[in-house]
């Protein structure tokens, strides 16, 4: 009897640490895959032939001009006060990127901002809905008058003041927020305020952090970080001592009305227009360096201190252009390259030996591909304008590159979403 209780009892116990061990891979994978959108694509996705683009969309973003409404525009019908030397086309146009929120909407929305410098102060955002295939404006700008210095980069409604965003925003899909890493301080772009602003969409409420210690200059990178929940961002320029690599938690109330914490580290790769995405696979992050260099970076997230890590290539490389659109493709575990033209490339591993294997290039437009997204009017970088829409049955990629322009998309050949990996440790 002792023998069948022991028995029994090891039994038990291997049960239920299989049971945690279980529960622990599915944490992992909802972790990993907390920017995928939970639902199937949508039906014209389903429609379109793997490896081929189309246009999706039903209106423009000019249609949503906050200029052209007596109900925002105080000057109206003349110049609103945050039109600068450009107007609405400069969300686009002056150095900007985008970001998508795979929770805002039944099938996750494309979001816009940006401007900056003398070009545009306008603080709206806007969304371009899959679901529906509508843009919206999200929220209106600050109507002015626009008075410089603002201290932290935030209007006096709350909203950030636009510097270029390059590729300095992005999405917190817990909180479901849209998230600036930098704003504007003045009208002079070698100033920035240190400060992350965070749009709730379910509120179109705005919150912000505390100022950091750190410079974080023009043409900079970030990426969300869906392992430890965190960003991970780093400016431009130069690396110089005061431009470093920040690790930025959204998920900290301060208790006096600003939220998040930073850890600082040294500078990684601070080189303007470069672009990075998080491989959750190999919990690294990818940085493409295309203005100065041909390489392609990764950063082991579990020491962040180390020195970049030079990627081998493989393949047939795409020509490499800076303030590139640059993915991660969780179907098909490779990262995503899309400049211009019709050609879509991934980068895509090997093996699991991410810092000795080779990482090979391959076009993924089919031949019968029959439509090229148009080019921008002003050719000043894609960054986050391009992004990746993962949904249970298909990745399609997805970009905007004029106020009253398209946007287009691009079904992604099939590929196996992975098990999460066992041996990812936060940190």
């Amino acid at each position: 009897m002792a023998f069948e209780s022991h028995r029994t009892l090891r039994t038990v116990a291997a049960a239920v640490l299989g049971i945690t061990a279980t529960l622990l891979t599915v944490a992992a994978q909802a972790a990993q895959q907390s920017a995928v959108v939970a639902t199937s694509a949508p039906s014209w996705a389903q429609a379109m032939t793997p490896g081929t683009w189309t246009t999706v969309s039903k209106n423009t973003v000019s249609q949503f001009d906050p200029r052209d409404s007596s109900a925002t525009n105080p000057n109206y019908p003349d110049t609103p006060p945050w039109n600068g030397s450009t107007g609405q086309k400069s969300v686009i146009n002056a150095w900007s990127g985008g970001a998508l929120a795979s929770r805002f909407g039944a099938k996750g929305s494309l979001i816009l901002y940006g401007g900056g410098h003398t070009n545009y102060y306008g603080s709206e955002v806007y969304a371009f809905d899959l679901a529906t295939q509508l843009w919206t404006r999200v929220t209106n700008p600050y109507k002015g008058n626009i008075s410089w210095p603002y201290s932290t980069g935030t209007y006096p409604d709350g909203s950030p003041s636009p510097p270029h965003t390059y590729d300095l925003i992005g999405y917190h899909p817990p909180t479901n927020s849209f998230v600036t890493f930098t704003a504007a301080e003045d009208n002079d772009p070698t100033t920035r305020a240190e400060v992350v602003h965070m749009l709730d969409l379910s509120t179109k409420s705005w919150r912000h952090s505390a100022r950091n210690s750190i410079q974080v200059r023009d043409g900079g990178w970030s990426a969300y970080d869906s392992t430890r929940d965190v960003f991970w961002f780093q400016g431009g320029g130069s690396a110089s001592t005061s431009t470093g690599l920040v690790k930025f938690d959204p998920n900290v109330d301060n208790g006096n009305g600003t939220y998040g914490k930073y850890t600082n580290y040294s500078p990684q790769l601070a080189r303007t227009d470069s672009v990075a995405a998080y491989d959750p696979n190999h919990d690294i992050l990818a940085v493409a360096t295309f203005r100065e260099y041909t390489s392609i970076y990764g950063i082991d997230l579990k020491n962040p201190e180390a020195g970049p890590v030079t990627l081998k290539e493989g393949g047939a490389a795409p020509s490499k252009v800076s303030a590139s659109g640059w993915e991660w493709s969780p179907s098909r575990s490779a990262f995503i390259y899309w400049r211009r033209g019709g050609d879509v490339y991934e980068f895509a591993p090997s093996g699991t030996d991410w810092k000795g294997g080779t990482w090979s290039w391959s076009n993924l437009t089919s031949s019968s591909n029959g439509t090229t997204p148009q080019a921008m009017d002003v050719d000043n970088g894609v960054y986050g304008r391009f992004q990746i829409v993962s949904y249970q049955d298909m990745d399609i990629a997805i970009v905007v590159n004029r106020i009253d322009g398209p946007v287009y998309a691009f079904r992604l050949p099939s590929g196996v979403r992975p098990r999460a990996p066992d041996n990812v440790t936060a940190q």
